[in-house]
């Protein structure tokens, strides 16, 4: 097979190339499905572990899931790019053959494989997420966005019309741009989504709500509220299969303790919260997003910040039940959401990002930021953006298509661009998926007393960058127990001293060492110990183990003399 990174596959197509991967690499790629979509598809969940050394549900544990939202199928394609880099670097990479020998690493490529197909249909339909109707079982009256002509594409549609607010660009027939707000004496035009209109009357053209109106990024169980409050939240918390199947595996795995989810556009990575600001969350956990983010900056690009400060849709509002803010809340998982791709800040427009202006430009921007977009697109992918043809409306007549074939300018990069835009996240995903709790021995000593009495000492550390607990808000959540020790004696042994099971609180890692200062200490917060007084006189072998549910588990096997 010839896996390539400059097309949109399918699900077919993706499922295929997921198979073959694991075929070729059985020792460190596994298949399964993580549940079913609305529509009865299986969502494919890839588990990336060496399998020689232990079962994934006793390592730290590495998330990304992709293309929840129906369009955004770069998502999947930078998974996918995750995933090939993975298993091809086997061995040869040492970072990665170290994360794949001592820690899990699971991928959801397409959590949303049913809006996904639409998208990527001959004849394509954009739905924000799932395919069920909802809020409501029968499409509301006004226009729904279609593609009516049969080409493959969703375009725009103009009407010549003297009341309109766009005119014909003199940089570029096929470009629309704003009438002025005292503009006279020219020829304007009304401009909508291609598509047909649900009872038109001959006169009101409005945007209909969307019959699948769903969003899956407002499904979660964080801060969630109802439709009436927020659009596309669904009937409850996890009502979604999709959803559901995210929330059921994430509790039965406690073992995460990062993550990503991908989307595009904007290129940008967002942290929590997105409803509360930093100065409500623990300084401790916000210098940690901090420094991740300040990483993934120098590894992409893409400026880390925060979507209650930078990327509200609305200045009064917030969005609520989103997955990077339930992982984070809920669970004290250090949870990002990478938007990928940005058609304005890969033509240059600068201000966007340097203003962190990231949903206020598509509201207001100057007229030069679209001539920049037009330069770059026609060096970069002329078809993007196509000349204008007629076209016999069944309900409007005469109209005219064409403008932006949107989904592959704005919501995805050009085929051409779409590898050099996904290869750079592989490696803040790798980087990411470095700074785990690792638990590791450090020493385990048994000493003869005599008289078949024994000493048994041993010593833990974690050689990870994050805690074992991860957060401080996994702390507040109570969301991950303490690293504890379990002591397993052989038959005719007792213990004198000591606890069969104890707990011995969590290990730091290098996390809580940030400052630069020349006055900074490195306290050895990161070791943990354990003593055991074992009376054994018959001898024989006892079992040691050591659990930490985000920093793996260690066992070890100790003969006595």
């Amino acid at each position: 097979m010839n896996l390539t990174f400059d097309a949109y596959y399918t699900y077919a197509q993706l499922t295929e190339c997921l198979a073959w991967l694991a075929e070729q690499h059985p020792g460190i790629m596994q298949v399964q499905t993580l549940g079913k979509s609305h529509e009865g598809r299986d969502i494919p969940l890839v588990i990336l572990t060496n399998q020689e050394t232990g079962p994934d549900a006793e390592k730290p544990a590495f998330w990304i899931d992709a293309n929840i939202h129906a369009t955004e199928l770069t998502a999947s394609m930078a998974a996918l790019y995750f995933v090939n880099r993975l298993v091809t670097g086997y061995g040869s990479d040492p970072k990665l053959t170290r994360i794949l020998d001592e820690q899990v690493v699971y991928v959801v490529p397409r959590l949303n494989p049913d809006g996904a197909e639409l998208a990527l249909a001959e004849k394509p339909k954009y739905v924000r997420s799932g395919t069920r109707p909802y809020p409501l079982e029968d499409r509301q009256d006004g226009l729904h966005p279609e593609d009516i002509d049969g080409d493959g594409r969703i375009l725009q549609m103009r009407i010549a019309d003297p009341s309109g607010d766009w005119k014909v660009s003199e940089r570029d027939p096929r470009l629309m741009i704003k009438r002025g707000p005292d503009e006279e004496g020219g020829v304007y035009y009304r401009v909508f989504p291609e598509g047909l209109i649900e009872n038109y009357d001959g006169h009101m053209i409005t945007v209909a709500p969307a019959l699948q109106g769903l969003d899956f990024n407002r499904n979660f169980p964080v801060e969630w509220r109802p439709e009436g409050a927020q659009r596309g939240a669904g009937d409850f918390p996890g009502s979604e299969p999709e959803i559901r199947a995210v929330i059921e595996f994430l509790a039965k795995h406690p073992n995460v303790y990062a993550g990503i989810t991908y989307h595009t556009f904007s290129r940008a990575i967002l942290r929590p919260h997105g409803t509360k600001s930093d100065e409500q969350m623990d300084v401790n956990d916000l210098w940690v997003f901090e420094a991740i983010g300040e990483r993934g900056t120098q590894i992409t690009g893409y400026p880390c910040i925060s979507v209650y400060h930078h990327f509200r849709y609305h200045p009064k509002e917030v969005i609520t039940g989103v997955f990077d803010d339930w992982l984070f809340d809920h669970k004290g998982i250090f949870a990002f959401t990478v938007e990928l791709w940005d058609l304005p800040t890969a033509a240059g427009v600068e201000a966007k990002v340097k203003e962190k202006k990231f949903i206020e430009w598509g509201r207001k921007h100057p007229l030069e930021d679209d001539y920049k977009i037009l330069d770059y697109v026609n060096a970069n992918a002329p078809h993007g953006l196509v000349a204008w043809y007629e076209f016999d409306h069944p309900q409007l007549g005469k109209v005219e298509l064409g403008g932006w074939n949107t989904l592959y300018t704005w919501r995805n990069p050009p085929h051409v661009l779409l590898e050099a835009e996904i290869a750079p996240q592989a490696d803040f995903a790798l980087a990411l998926a470095s700074l785990a709790p690792r638990i590791a021995w450090r020493q385990a000593t048994l000493t003869p007393l005599g008289e078949g009495n024994y000493h048994l000492l041993a010593v833990i550390e974690n050689r990870g960058f994050l805690p074992t607990n991860v957060s401080a808000q996994a702390l507040k959540m109570k969301a991950c127990r303490p690293v504890r020790l379990e002591l397993e004696l052989p038959e005719g042994a007792s213990l004198k001293g000591g606890k069969l099971k104890q707990e011995i609180g969590h290990l730091e890692g290098r996390s809580n060492k940030l400052e630069v200062a020349y006055y900074g200490v490195s306290p050895t917060d990161n070791r943990g110990k354990a003593e055991w007084l074992i009376h054994a006189p018959q001898g024989g072998a006892l079992t040691l183990h050591v659990i930490a549910e985000r920093g793996g588990a260690l066992h070890r096997r100790i003969e006595l003399a």
